[in-house]
């Protein structure tokens, strides 16, 4: 399967090259990443934890192959930073609460979306966060947090409350058994003013989830 996959990719770049600035960025180690890229500005919430600020242009380009191009090679290098963060949260997190292997899920996407992109750019974060796990502090679980309906993209909507109101009642947990009464970790790539992580949270709330942190790769 890793051969396949590694023969798709050499037939992908082939057909459609990457602009020499893709291959700078992926050529990067991830302690390089972290020296060049600015980190982002404090969220008011102390739920969300965002690494980067996403009005910088090497960021933004980041961000876009993610999103658009399920760039693997990116994806890794962001999840291996991703990973780190996890680590010391939690190291800080177990002083006060139980936070044994807790889950990690991605922020979905809708099926409209995924068959237009093909991907889901959290999901790709977090099979690439697992691959760092080999301490396996971690228990990936995807496709069990749903975008039940098809939502605009945020950045159409013009205020924080159209943001929330286009976002809610969009998600929930798919099988409760699943996911029981669990510290999660939520993925995404950028958060703006929340919403999504709000939603997020709201849906696992739900099902009696209370021990939930949100990290993004932007903001």
């Amino acid at each position: 399967m890793h051969f396949i996959s590694n023969i798709k990719n050499l037939c992908t770049d082939f057909l459609f090259p990457k602009s020499q600035k893709i291959l700078e960025i992926e050529a990067f180690s991830a302690s390089q990443l972290l020296d060049i890229l600015p980190p982002a500005e404090s969220i008011k919430s102390e739920k969300i934890i965002a690494l980067f600020d996403y009005r910088n242009p090497l960021v933004k380009d980041i961000i876009w192959e993610l999103k658009y191009n399920g760039n693997v090679k990116i994806a890794s290098l962001l999840g291996e930073i991703i990973y780190d963060v996890i680590k010391q949260e939690l190291a800080d997190l177990t002083l006060f609460d139980k936070w044994s292997k807790p889950l990690l899920i991605p922020v979905p996407i809708s099926d409209k979306r995924r068959f237009e992109r093909g991907w889901n750019q959290s999901e790709i974060l977090c099979q690439q966060i697992i691959k760092h796990d080999s301490e396996k502090i971690l228990k990936y679980v995807p496709r069990q947090l749903i975008k039940n309906r098809h939502t605009e993209s945020q950045t159409k909507t013009i205020s924080r409350n159209e943001r929330l109101k286009n976002l809610t009642h969009s998600m929930e947990v798919l099988d409760t058994t699943t996911i029981k009464d669990e510290g999660v970790i939520i993925i995404d790539d950028v958060t703006t003013t929340g919403s999504t992580l709000a939603e997020a949270r709201c849906a696992l709330n739900k099902v009696g989830i209370r021990k939930i942190l949100c990290i993004s790769v932007a903001h």
